[in-house]
C-alpha cells in the first residue's frame, strides 16, 4: 500500500499512514520540552503528537477544548496553539502535576490560550458545563485493565523507565470498576459531554481494546474486550454519531510484552482507535 502522511504543523512532524494506521512517533523528547519534570507516573498518557494533530484537525484558534478526564494534562499543549482548555481530573496528585506543567509552559514558552484546571473531582459531578464548550478531546480510562504489578514486573518497569501504576486510589475511580459497571459509568460521562458540547462541535476519544484472560471467550473474541466498539455504541445511545474513525499503531506496554512472552496465545492488540463524533442531527 502506498504510504501517505498527515502533517502536525505546530511540531513540524509528518506522520506516516501505513496500512491505514497512523504512525505517531514517540513523544518522550517533546514532553520534556513542553511539560514539567513532574510529568511522570501516569500509566496511559496520550501521545502528544496525536493530541496536537487532533487539536489542529478539529479546532481553530480561540476555541475552548474540554478534557473531562485529563490525567497528567497533555491537552494543556493546545494553549500554545491559541486554544483555551478546561481540565477536569479526579486524582489530586495528577491535578497537582497539571498545575506544575501549566506554570512550566508559561515560564518557558508563550501560550496564547488560557487553561482552567478544575479542582480535583469526579467529572460526573462537574458535567454538564455551561456555556457549552466548542470541542471535547480525551482518552477514557481502560477499566480494570491496569492492575497492580507484582514485584518482579515493578522492578522491570523501574529499570526500563516504564510505568505500570494504576490510575489512582480515589473511591470514585472509574478505571477500577468491572467492565460492565465501567460502561455504565462512562455512559454517564458521555451523556454529560453531549450536554456540554456546542451543536457544531466535535468530541474525539482515544480508546484501545484489551485482553482479559479471566473472561476467557465470554465475548466470542478470544478474551478480547471490545472497548472501542462498545464506546461507539454507548456514545450513539446518548445522541452522538460517528464522524470519523482512525487507527494508530500503539506500541505494547511492558506489562503486555511480558504477558506475550509468557503466553504466546494471548491476542496481540497493537492499535488504538481515534473516534471522532458529532451531535446527531
Amino acid at each position: 500500500m502506498e504510504e501517505k502522511k498527515v502533517e502536525v504543523q505546530s511540531l513540524g512532524i509528518e506522520v506516516p499512514v501505513v496500512g491505514g494506521k497512523l504512525q505517531f512517533p514517540s513523544d518522550a523528547r517533546l514532553r520534556k520540552k513542553y511539560f514539567s519534570p513532574a510529568d511522570v507516573g501516569h500509566p496511559a498518557r496520550a501521545n502528544l503528537v496525536m493530541i496536537a494533530w487532533l487539536v489542529e484537525k478539529l479546532t481553530k484558534p480561540g476555541d475552548t477544548i474540554l478534557d473531562p478526564m485529563s490525567g497528567a494534562g497533555t491537552i494543556i499543549y493546545a494553549t500554545l496553539l491559541g486554544r483555551n482548555v478546561i481540565c477536569m481530573e479526579l486524582e489530586k496528585h495528577l491535578v497537582d502535576i497539571q498545575h506544575l506543567s501549566w506554570a512550566y509552559l508559561r515560564t518557558y514558552h508563550n501560550p496564547t490560550g488560557e487553561c482552567v484546571i478544575v479542582p480535583a473531582g469526579d467529572a460526573r459531578r462537574y458535567l454538564p458545563i455551561t456555556p457549552p464548550t466548542n470541542h471535547i478531546i480525551f482518552s477514557p480510562p481502560y477499566s480494570h485493565l491496569l492492575g497492580r504489578p507484582g514485584p518482579k514486573l515493578a522492578a522491570l518497569a523501574i529499570e526500563s523507565g516504564a510505568s505500570v501504576m494504576d490510575y489512582g486510589k480515589d473511591v470514585a475511580q472509574i478505571g477500577h470498576l468491572s467492565y460492565f459497571n465501567y460502561l455504565i459509568a462512562m455512559k454517564e460521562i458521555y451523556r454529560g459531554c453531549y450536554q456540554s458540547l456546542a451543536d457544531d462541535g466535535y468530541m474525539a476519544l482515544i480508546t484501545k481494546d484489551f485482553v482479559d484472560s479471566k473472561k476467557g471467550d465470554a465475548f466470542g473474541m478470544g478474551g478480547v474486550i471490545p472497548l472501542s466498539a462498545d464506546t461507539i455504541k454507548i456514545c450513539y445511545e446518548v445522541g452522538f454519531e460517528l464522524y470519523q474513525l482512525w487507527q494508530r499503531d500503539a506500541p505494547p506496554s511492558l506489562q503486555l510484552r511480558i504477558a506475550w512472552q509468557q503466553n504466546p496465545n494471548i491476542p496481540k492488540i497493537t492499535t488504538e482507535e481515534i473516534s471522532i463524533f458529532t451531535k446527531r442531527r
